[in-house]
């Protein structure tokens, strides 16, 4: 038993502790957000992206009390200075992140797996996301490296006005390489009028192109999926296989193709001599390339051309060969595994990620500030109706079902992949020998693979 003195100690002390625990627990309720991708450019101040991203943080701090966001700008070459800050523990909480280049972070073993967030915030379901967004972060294993914001496939631009100067019918998302082909052989016309079937056509004197090839595998990897084909193995140890397989040749050899035996497509030299001046928009909106594949982000650019007018932008899925693919491009929220020191900041983050990805109000808002497409279901779906460009909208949604990740997602050593199959394309688009510069390249890229 406790005796006289003793229980009056017991009493003080717990007096002193039911003062001061209000204030503990206020204190590790209060939790501050460091976070990347709120901030806006200085020309974007004001527009609807600065002012829904705005919206989204002040709407998650009123309805999370205690919880304040500070948002970070963006350093330069911000994908270099993470690995370093994660490195030196200086990094951000939560950062907006490329998928192109995520699979370098997934290997420094910073990052959270977002599974630790599921138990904490229920309503954070997986269900919102489209399948192929989704997919992209997901692994095997069952981790979840970040969650998907925003991104698009890629799928033609092309301008309505120069298939009417060459009386070909627009073209819809169920064509085929083969009419492909002749579409664009029937778009390119010499300075008489003549398209490219005709037996008089002039190839010294084109005028109009019916489509631009450039090196570049980002604008023509899903080409080969179309194929059959692929370019690296599952494991990302080799391309021999891959790069080097009948089906890849195949599609290398279309595309090179376009440019040399047909000449629908600009030569690198003379795409480089029609653009120096005015850049491609220009040249594409006043109809000297009639079709052109890019993402979603090319919009922005179109619409502040000055050479724009709705009749002169259309927007279409890819054709198909052996399969329908395209290839996503996207960028989503991660979360430092820093923050699982903390519990209380951590459930903040995974709150945030859950308010960032839902429908209402930030991914609604996508549509309207148009730099891409939602990568939540609900949300991309509604988006066509409430576009200022339904058709376009609806063509971008539609390819989204046909997407496949970035490899740079999957292959933390995909960027010396790229730079090698980017220079092998180039030399084949220059006329070489496309069994020649794919050999040479599967055995450049094989020695750096194996290191």
């Amino acid at each position: 038993m406790l005796n006289r003195l003793s229980w009056k100690k017991f009493v003080t002390l717990l007096v002193i502790a039911l003062a001061v625990s209000p204030m503990l627990v206020q204190a590790q309720d209060e939790v501050t957000l460091r976070i990347i991708g709120l901030r806006v450019t200085p020309e974007e101040e004001g527009r609807p992206l600065d002012l829904a991203r705005k919206e989204l943080i002040s709407t998650f701090e009123e309805a999370n009390p205690g919880v304040t966001i500070d948002a970070l700008e963006a350093p330069p070459e911000f994908d270099t200075v993470l690995l370093t800050d994660l490195a030196a523990g200086t990094a951000p909480d939560i950062w907006y992140q490329d998928a192109s280049t995520l699979d370098r972070l997934v290997d420094t073993g910073y990052l959270l797996d977002i599974n630790a967030c599921l138990p904490l915030v229920p309503e954070l379901t997986l269900d919102r996301f489209a399948p192929t967004f989704l997919g992209i972060h997901q692994r095997e294993d069952g981790a979840i490296w970040g969650l998907p914001d925003g991104g698009t496939p890629m799928v033609m631009y092309y301008n309505p006005e120069s298939f009417e100067r060459a009386g070909v019918e627009l073209p819809t998302s169920d064509w085929t390489w083969e009419e492909f082909l002749d579409v664009t052989r029937r778009l390119t016309i010499d300075s008489e009028g003549r398209n490219s079937l005709d037996p008089d056509f002039d190839e010294e004197n084109v005028v109009q192109y019916g489509f631009r090839v450039r090196q570049f595998i980002f604008e023509w990897i899903y080409w080969v999926w179309q194929n059959g084909g692929d370019v690296i193995s599952p494991d990302g140890t080799t391309v021999s296989g891959y790069l080097d397989s009948p089906e890849t040749i195949e599609a290398i050899t279309f595309l090179r193709d376009m440019v040399l035996e047909y000449g629908v497509s600009p030569d690198p030299t003379t795409l480089g001599e029609m653009i120096q001046e005015t850049g491609f928009l220009t040249v594409f909106l006043q109809g000297e390339v009639a079709i052109f594949p890019r993402g979603h982000w090319e919009l922005t650019g179109i619409f502040a051309n000055e050479e724009y007018t709705p009749e002169r932008l259309g927007i279409v899925g890819n054709p198909s060969n052996v399969a329908d693919a395209t290839v996503l491009y996207e960028s989503g929220w991660m979360i430092n595994k820093a923050v699982e020191s903390d519990p209380a900041k951590l459930l903040a983050a995974c709150k945030f990620l859950e308010a960032a990805t839902d429908a209402v109000p930030y991914q609604n808002s996508k549509v309207v500030s148009g730099l891409e497409l939602s990568a939540n279901a609900e949300s991309a779906a509604a988006a066509p109706a409430a576009s200022e460009y339904p058709e376009i909208t609806q063509a971008f949604v539609d390819e989204i079902a046909n997407g496949r990740l970035p490899y740079g997602a999957r292959y933390s050593n995909w960027p010396t992949v790229e730079s090698a199959i980017d220079l092998m394309m180039e030399n084949i688009l220059a006329g070489g020998d496309v069994e020649e510069e794919v050999a040479f390249a599967v055995e450049e890229i094989n020695r750096e693979l194996s290191r």
